[in-house]
C-alpha cells in the first residue's frame, strides 16, 4: 500500500537544512501539544527572529491535517512497523519549505544526522528530573484527555481533531513503548538518554552545540555558534501557561466549537419541535 508521503506532489525547490535541534520536548498541540520545556518554542521564534525559516510542531499544527498525518506516518513507519521507513527523499519532500528543524529530529535523531552532514546542530539539554516532572505534568493529562468527551465526538465530526488525536495516540505509543506515562517513563527517560549520548558521538563538536538550560540559554550562546551578531532585541522567552492556553484556543478551538454547535442543535431542535407540537396539539 502507497504511504500518504508517496501522494503529495514533489517539491520545485528544496531548502538546504541550515540549523537541526535534537532537543527532545514534551510535546503536545493544543493547551500542551506543541510546546516544551526544553526552550525549543523561545528557540523556534529565534530562529525567524535571525531569518531563518524554522519547522517547528507548531507548523504541523498550523500546515493542517497534511502535516500530522506526515508526522504520524513517518512516526509509525519508523516505530511501529506501518512501512517502508522515511529516508532522504522523503525528508526533503516534507521539509521542502524549511531551512531549520526544531522538535521533529527528536523522533529521527540518526536520520537527521546521516540525511544533513552539512547542518549545524543544537541540542539543548536540562535536568532529567525537570523533563519527566513537566512530561507527568503535561502530556500525561492529555493523552487521558483525548481519550474523552468531547475529543471523542470532535474527531467524528471534524477531520482536524481526528487527525490531532490519531497523531497523539501514535506519540503516546512512541514515547512510552505502548505503556503510558505512568508505566514508560522510565524508557521514555531512557531514550532521551541514549539519543543525546548518540547525537555527541556523530556530530563533530564544531559543528553541535550543547547547552544546559541551568546554565542560561539565549543570544549569547545561539549567536557565536551560527555566526550571527547578536541581535539588540531580548531573546524571545516562550512557553508561558498564558501563551499555552491561548495558542491551544487557536489550533482546538475550532473543533471544540463543532462539538459544542452539534451538542446545541442535537438538544435544542427537538426542544423546538416538542414546543412547537404543545402549542399546536389543540389548534
Amino acid at each position: 500500500m502507497a504511504r500518504f508521503i508517496d501522494t503529495l506532489p514533489e517539491p520545485q525547490v528544496i531548502r538546504e537544512k541550515k540549523v537541526i535541534v535534537l532537543s527532545r520536548s514534551r510535546m503536545s498541540a493544543n493547551t500542551y501539544m506543541l510546546f516544551i520545556r526544553v526552550g525549543t518554542f523561545s528557540l523556534y521564534q529565534a530562529m525567524k527572529m535571525l531569518g531563518y525559516k524554522p519547522y517547528h510542531m507548531w507548523e504541523v499544527s498550523t500546515n493542517g491535517t497534511i502535516h500530522m498525518k506526515i508526522l504520524e506516518e513517518a512516526l509509525r513507519c519508523k516505530y511501529l512497523d506501518g512501512g517502508k521507513p522515511y529516508g532522504k527523499t522523503e525528508f526533503d519532500k516534507w521539509l521542502a519549505d524549511y531551512d531549520s528543524v526544531i522538535e521533529i529530529p527528536q523522533f529521527f535523531v540518526a536520520e537527521f544526522i546521516e540525511f544533513y552532514p552539512d547542518a549545524q546542530f543544537i541540542l539543548t539539554e536540562r535536568k532529567m528530573e525537570s523533563w519527566t516532572r513537566s512530561m507527568d505534568a503535561t502530556i500525561g493529562p492529555l493523552l487521558k484527555m483525548i481519550k474523552t468527551f468531547p475529543f471523542t465526538v470532535a474527531r467524528k465530526i471534524d477531520t482536524f481533531m481526528d487527525a490531532f488525536c490519531s497523531l497523539h495516540f501514535v506519540l503516546d505509543d512512541v514515547w512510552f513503548h505502548g505503556k503510558g506515562p505512568d508505566k514508560g517513563m522510565e524508557d521514555a527517560v531512557r531514550d532521551v538518554l541514549a539519543d543525546n549520548e548518540m547525537a555527541k558521538a556523530l556530530i563533530p563538536k564544531e559543528r553541535f552545540l550543547v547547552a544546559k538550560l541551568e546554565d542560561g540559554f539565549g543570544w549569547e550562546q545561539i549567536c557565536p555558534f551560527l555566526g550571527h551578531e547578536i541581535p539588540s532585541t531580548p531573546y524571545p522567552r516562550g512557553n508561558a501557561p498564558a501563551e499555552f492556553k491561548e495558542l491551544g484556543k487557536q489550533v482546538l478551538g475550532p473543533g471544540i466549537l463543532k462539538v459544542a454547535a452539534l451538542a446545541v442543535s442535537v438538544i435544542l431542535v427537538p426542544m423546538v419541535g416538542i414546543g412547537a407540537w404543545y402549542l399546536l396539539r389543540d389548534r
